[in-house]
């Protein structure tokens, strides 16, 4: 059972929640009966075992031989609410945090959420939070491990790698993939005898700026004639899809080395900067691309970026 916190997914937490902290429970099943003899209509026709099972593989609670049903300290803390609808904004956040969907992490940063990328289903389904429904992902998104979003940027940017190299490829070209044997050349794609390529990946709304690591910087001002970066663009559709086709590529542009540079932090006598910048680049600066995705490019979507 997924824990996407539906109404009916976000009562059965709460009112197992509530139950849990009554009295001791010594099994799930005890749990989830007393969960259902609560007396309330929705109790009796609500299914609590199944939620009860999820909650524990979750680690939202567990069962100790002693203690009986123990809950998590953040589930815990929705059972003291006394208004049951501001206890199920809370059990929301709570189980978006403990089994994040796929777009969470890409649909949610730290004031926004890009609507576009999250499955409408999945909209329709949280539409009971009506007008909160932003501040709760948003506080659901601040809680996952920094970790993995580095991970799913990872992924992102791989994919976006892999539509250069075909594009490349499909255009006759014969590139190397260096950024598969190492981060330390300072690009990501060797077009011999023409190009260094630094590969960005974007989305509609993350396309004005990106990262960009000393290393490559610097490599960019000794390379400057040959290195380019080259930024590839993702519809939105991308993000949510289970495969990625050439059709989820809105666009690919270029930023030569000496255009780059006039947007990079300059050194002083007291000042060098290190690690990463973020580069903000007119969109005047861009030049379009004379790569065109290989139409049978095809790879697995986002959604599976932590089987990769």
């Amino acid at each position: 059972m997924d824990l996407l916190p539906r109404h009916g997914v976000a009562y059965a937490t709460l009112l197992l929640a509530y139950t849990a902290e009554l009295s001791r429970r010594e099994s799930v099943e005890a749990w989830a009966n007393a969960a259902m003899n609560h007396g309330s209509y929705l109790a009796v026709v609500t299914d609590l075992r199944s939620p009860a099972h999820a909650l524990i593989e979750a680690g939202l609670a567990s069962v100790d031989a002693e203690k009986g049903v123990c809950l998590a300290r953040p589930l815990a803390a929705t059972a003291t609410a006394s208004s049951p609808r501001h206890a199920m904004r809370h059990v929301a956040v709570v189980l978006l945090s403990a089994r994040p969907p796929e777009w969470l992490r890409i649909a949610v940063d730290a004031d926004r959420v890009e609507h576009a990328y999250i499955p409408q289903q999945d909209v329709q389904a949280l539409d009971w939070l009506e007008d909160e429904l932003d501040d709760v992902l948003i506080q659901a998104r601040e809680l996952l491990q920094d970790e993995k979003q580095l991970d799913l940027s990872k992924a992102i940017g791989d994919v976006a790698e892999e539509v250069v190299v075909s594009a490349l490829k499909a255009a006759g070209k014969d590139p190397v993939h260096v950024a598969r044997i190492s981060d330390a050349y300072g690009y990501d794609v060797d077009v011999p005898g023409e190009q260094f390529l630094e590969i960005k990946a974007a989305g509609p709304r993350t396309a004005d700026r990106f990262h960009l690591s000393r290393h490559e910087y610097d490599i960019s001002v000794r390379r400057s004639d040959h290195w380019c970066l080259v930024q590839v663009i993702f519809e939105a559709t991308a993000f949510v899809a289970d495969r990625i086709t050439a059709a989820d590529v809105r666009e690919i542009r270029e930023l030569p080395a000496p255009v780059l540079s006039k947007y990079v932090p300059a050194d002083t006598l007291t000042f060098r900067w290190e690690d990463t910048a973020v580069i903000t680049p007119s969109p005047e600066s861009w030049q379009l691309s004379t790569l065109r995705p290989d139409p049978a490019f095809t790879c697995p979507g986002f959604s599976h970026w932590e089987e990769r």
